[in-house]
């Protein structure tokens, strides 16, 4: 069983899975490229790593930001995956390229190093998997959370910040913003109400905005990702498609994290809130109760990254492929096809913008069969080539190296 959960691990994550005995003498290794491993060439970081977990205690270690190992120590052996570099955003530390820093500091023969991209809960999901079943124990990703960092620290320090705070706003006779405006906000968007949301946002309101940092406007930012996240369950809960509506709370986040000003951020909150709402108000007007294009929809969305068979949507449903082409013609206005294909594009968008990937990557991560394809896609709904809006559109140091 563990082997199998190991191999599991090495092809879902893609990184290897090492397994030591007590005096750190190799039992097994897991994976590709034994010769090359960091591990094999820098003796000193294995000692870090293997004596870094006690007897059945799990342990995520970050050598430095975004590179994580995941270890254990169980039943007289030591296991050790990774490294994985958990932000695809990081990929240069110290000026340069990820690969090459590392195999400079772990001394490799080659000049670079191929560290896997795994978001940090899908790694310690992952990693967790194995451990629970080592050290028959049932931890959870906010458990294990918990572990890696010093618990009694951390509850005593938002404790502490609790009470500074609450003194604060009491010495000065501040209150936070009205939650009665906020919940009329709310409402609006549920709703669709774009004429009610928009009288709501002219209201004049007492209170203060909470302050999330010592940086003004990194504190703005901060507040506005919190506002995005609620005001996309509004929309949810107002019948948005969630991938949807998650997809573009994703998109407006990146934009206010890129915001040089408060104002830009500003002007970013009125806008998610108006397209929301207009949104719901279309959803209630034009699909009310067309509930089979909304779960092709959701089909859709989840196989984006694929090649999308409209028969196997349509058969998923239950339906026939002509009947959906119906459906879908006449709750959006275009054809199931014309509907993937502008979907993609609108999604392929923010890659563009915020990204290194290469057009040759992200056409075949939407499931383009080629690049031309994924190209002549592009130009038909956003009249200019992927490589025109990225250079017009692009975030500098995303498209610098």
């Amino acid at each position: 069983m563990v082997q199998k959960i190991i191999n599991h691990i090495v092809a879902a994550v893609n990184v290897p899975v090492r397994e030591y005995d007590e005096y750190k003498n190799m039992i097994r290794y897991n994976g590709d490229g034994a010769k090359e491993d960091v591990l094999f060439h820098d003796a000193e970081f294995l000692d870090i790593l293997s004596s870094c977990a006690e007897e059945n205690v799990p342990m995520i270690y970050q050598e430095m930001y975004p590179i994580y190992y995941g270890v254990i120590r169980a039943k007289g052996k030591i296991y050790i995956m990774g490294p994985v570099n958990i932000d695809f955003t990081v990929t240069t530390i110290q000026q340069q390229p990820i690969g090459r820093y590392y195999a400079g500091l772990h001394h490799l023969p080659e000049d670079k190093y191929r560290i896997s991209f795994c978001e940090h809960k899908n790694f310690c999901e992952e990693y967790l998997l194995l451990f629970n079943c080592l050290a028959d124990t049932d931890y959870t990703y906010s458990e294990l959370c918990m572990w890696s960092v010093a618990k009694e620290e951390v509850r005593h320090n938002v404790r502490a910040e609790r009470s500074r705070v609450y003194f604060q706003y009491q010495e000065n006779e501040k209150v936070h913003n009205s939650y009665d405006h906020e919940r009329r906000e709310m409402n609006s968007i549920r709703e669709g109400n774009v004429e009610k949301l928009k009288m709501t946002l002219k209201e004049v309101v007492e209170g203060e905005y909470a302050v999330l940092s010592k940086d003004s406007l990194r504190s703005m930012k901060n507040l506005e990702i919190v506002a995005l996240a609620i005001v996309a369950r509004a929309a949810i809960d107002g019948g948005m498609n969630p991938e949807e509506a998650f997809s573009i709370n994703d998109s407006y986040i990146l934009r206010v994290d890129a915001a040089a000003t408060i104002e830009q951020i500003g002007a970013l909150d009125y806008e998610a809130k108006v397209e929301y709402a207009t949104l719901v108000h279309n959803l209630k007007e034009h699909r009310k109760e067309n509930t089979l294009v909304e779960e092709a929809k959701r089909i859709i969305f989840r196989d984006m990254h694929k090649k999308i068979i409209i028969k196997d949507v349509a058969g998923e449903i239950h339906i026939t492929p002509e009947y959906l082409s119906a459906l879908f013609k006449r709750a959006e206005g275009i054809t199931v096809n014309d509907y993937i294909m502008r979907e993609k594009v609108r999604l392929s968008e923010n890659l563009l913008m915020y990204s290194r990937y290469s057009m040759r990557e992200i056409s075949y991560y939407f499931g383009f069969c080629s690049q031309s394809h994924y190209g002549k896609v592009f130009k038909k709904w956003k009249n200019m080539t992927p490589g025109q809006y990225r250079s017009k559109y692009g975030v500098r140091e995303f498209m610098e190296d």
